[in-house]
Protein backbone atom coordinates (compact mmCIF):
# COMPACT_ATOMS: atom_id res chain seq x y z
CA UNK A 1 0.00 0.00 0.00
CA UNK A 2 1.36 3.43 -1.04
CA UNK A 3 1.50 6.30 1.22
CA UNK A 4 -1.09 8.23 -0.64
CA UNK A 5 -3.40 4.78 -0.53
CA UNK A 6 -2.98 4.79 3.20
CA UNK A 7 -3.41 8.19 3.95
CA UNK A 8 -7.01 8.14 1.91
CA UNK A 9 -7.54 4.39 3.87
CA UNK A 10 -7.04 6.79 7.31
CA UNK A 11 -9.15 9.33 6.45
CA UNK A 12 -12.26 6.82 5.04
CA UNK A 13 -11.72 5.49 8.85
CA UNK A 14 -13.05 8.39 10.04
CA UNK A 15 -16.12 8.45 7.66
CA UNK A 16 -17.06 4.87 9.30
CA UNK A 17 -16.48 5.38 12.44
CA UNK A 18 -18.68 9.18 12.60
CA UNK A 19 -21.10 6.45 10.88
CA UNK A 20 -20.97 3.53 13.10
CA UNK A 21 -20.81 5.82 15.71
CA UNK A 22 -24.43 6.94 14.34
CA UNK A 23 -25.41 3.56 13.73
CA UNK A 24 -25.08 2.87 17.30
CA UNK A 25 -26.39 5.76 19.03
CA UNK A 26 -29.73 4.98 17.21
CA UNK A 27 -29.21 1.05 18.35
CA UNK A 28 -29.18 2.37 21.84
CA UNK A 29 -31.99 4.73 21.75
CA UNK A 30 -34.16 1.67 19.80
CA UNK A 31 -32.90 -0.86 22.30
CA UNK A 32 -33.55 1.32 25.50
CA UNK A 33 -37.27 2.23 23.98
CA UNK A 34 -38.06 -1.57 23.96
CA UNK A 35 -36.47 -2.25 27.42
CA UNK A 36 -33.07 -4.22 27.04
CA UNK A 37 -31.41 -1.27 28.86
CA UNK A 38 -28.07 -3.45 29.13
CA UNK A 39 -27.78 -3.73 25.32
CA UNK A 40 -28.79 -0.37 25.08
CA UNK A 41 -26.12 1.15 27.39
CA UNK A 42 -23.29 -1.09 25.13
CA UNK A 43 -24.59 0.42 22.05
CA UNK A 44 -24.26 3.97 23.53
CA UNK A 45 -21.23 3.08 24.86
CA UNK A 46 -19.45 2.05 21.87
CA UNK A 47 -21.17 4.72 19.73
CA UNK A 48 -19.19 7.63 21.81
CA UNK A 49 -15.51 4.95 21.66
CA UNK A 50 -16.42 5.66 17.92
CA UNK A 51 -16.88 9.28 17.98
CA UNK A 52 -13.41 9.93 19.89
CA UNK A 53 -11.47 7.71 17.28
CA UNK A 54 -13.38 9.63 14.35
CA UNK A 55 -11.76 12.32 15.88
CA UNK A 56 -8.83 11.23 16.37
CA UNK A 57 -8.39 10.47 12.75
CA UNK A 58 -9.82 13.48 11.52
CA UNK A 59 -7.20 15.41 13.50
CA UNK A 60 -4.29 13.65 12.64
CA UNK A 61 -4.91 14.06 9.27
CA UNK A 62 -5.03 17.84 9.95
CA UNK A 63 -1.58 17.16 11.65
CA UNK A 64 -0.41 15.35 8.61
CA UNK A 65 -1.42 18.40 6.37
CA UNK A 66 -4.63 17.50 5.24
CA UNK A 67 -7.07 20.64 4.64
CA UNK A 68 -11.04 20.22 4.85
CA UNK A 69 -11.65 20.17 0.97
CA UNK A 70 -8.89 17.09 1.19
CA UNK A 71 -11.21 15.25 3.22
CA UNK A 72 -14.31 15.70 1.20
CA UNK A 73 -14.41 12.39 -0.36
CA UNK A 74 -13.54 10.49 2.46
CA UNK A 75 -16.58 12.09 4.47
CA UNK A 76 -19.01 11.15 2.41
CA UNK A 77 -21.65 9.52 3.81
CA UNK A 78 -20.94 6.04 4.32
CA UNK A 79 -24.39 3.46 4.70
CA UNK A 80 -24.69 1.45 7.13
CA UNK A 81 -27.91 -1.11 8.28
CA UNK A 82 -29.83 0.27 11.44
CA UNK A 83 -31.86 -3.14 12.44
CA UNK A 84 -34.73 -3.42 14.83
CA UNK A 85 -33.75 -7.17 15.58
CA UNK A 86 -30.96 -6.98 18.37
CA UNK A 87 -29.53 -9.75 17.21
CA UNK A 88 -29.18 -8.46 13.40
CA UNK A 89 -27.75 -5.36 14.92
CA UNK A 90 -24.92 -7.66 16.90
CA UNK A 91 -24.87 -9.68 13.59
CA UNK A 92 -23.99 -6.59 11.18
CA UNK A 93 -21.65 -5.04 13.31
CA UNK A 94 -19.40 -7.98 13.69
CA UNK A 95 -16.81 -7.31 11.34
CA UNK A 96 -13.57 -9.70 12.73
CA UNK A 97 -12.21 -8.26 9.52
CA UNK A 98 -11.81 -5.25 10.18
CA UNK A 99 -9.04 -5.98 12.89
CA UNK A 100 -6.79 -7.27 9.52
CA UNK A 101 -7.35 -4.14 7.54
CA UNK A 102 -6.30 -1.83 10.64
CA UNK A 103 -2.83 -3.83 10.87
CA UNK A 104 -2.30 -3.66 7.78
CA UNK A 105 -3.06 -0.04 7.53
CA UNK A 106 -0.67 0.04 11.14
CA UNK A 107 2.33 -1.11 8.65
CA UNK A 108 1.27 1.23 5.97
CA UNK A 109 2.58 3.80 8.91
CA UNK A 110 5.80 2.26 10.18
CA UNK A 111 7.96 5.66 9.22
CA UNK A 112 4.81 7.59 11.45
CA UNK A 113 5.21 6.56 14.68
CA UNK A 114 2.21 8.80 15.93
CA UNK A 115 -0.02 7.72 13.64
CA UNK A 116 0.73 3.95 13.86
CA UNK A 117 0.34 3.71 17.69
CA UNK A 118 -3.13 5.60 16.93
CA UNK A 119 -4.25 2.70 14.76
CA UNK A 120 -2.72 0.16 17.37
CA UNK A 121 -4.28 1.18 20.08
CA UNK A 122 -7.68 1.08 18.14
CA UNK A 123 -6.72 -2.38 16.71
CA UNK A 124 -6.81 -3.46 20.88
CA UNK A 125 -10.25 -1.67 21.12
CA UNK A 126 -11.21 -3.52 18.23
CA UNK A 127 -10.16 -7.09 19.66
CA UNK A 128 -12.54 -5.76 22.56
CA UNK A 129 -15.28 -5.42 20.71
CA UNK A 130 -15.73 -8.38 18.62
CA UNK A 131 -14.85 -10.42 21.47
CA UNK A 132 -18.47 -8.85 23.30
CA UNK A 133 -20.04 -9.09 20.15
CA UNK A 134 -18.94 -12.66 19.70
CA UNK A 135 -19.73 -13.50 23.38
CA UNK A 136 -23.40 -12.13 22.90
CA UNK A 137 -23.76 -14.50 19.98
CA UNK A 138 -22.65 -17.15 21.33
CA UNK A 139 -24.85 -16.69 24.84
CA UNK A 140 -27.81 -15.91 22.35
CA UNK A 141 -26.95 -20.10 20.68
CA UNK A 142 -26.56 -21.45 24.66
CA UNK A 143 -29.75 -19.98 26.25
CA UNK A 144 -32.15 -18.63 23.47
CA UNK A 145 -32.75 -15.50 21.65
CA UNK A 146 -36.06 -15.18 24.45
CA UNK A 147 -33.76 -15.59 26.89
CA UNK A 148 -31.05 -13.46 25.91
CA UNK A 149 -33.58 -10.59 25.43
CA UNK A 150 -34.69 -10.96 28.80
CA UNK A 151 -31.18 -11.07 29.96
CA UNK A 152 -30.59 -7.63 28.61
CA UNK A 153 -33.14 -5.93 30.29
Amino acid sequence: MTKEEAMKQFAYLGAVWFGNSKQHFAFSAYDRLNGWNKLADKWKTEAEEEWAEAEEVLNRLVELGCKPSDLQAAMKTVEFPFCEDPKQQIESDYQPEAIQQLSELAEAFNDDYVTKKLIEKWITGEYDHMNWERQYLHLIEKIGYDNFLIAMM
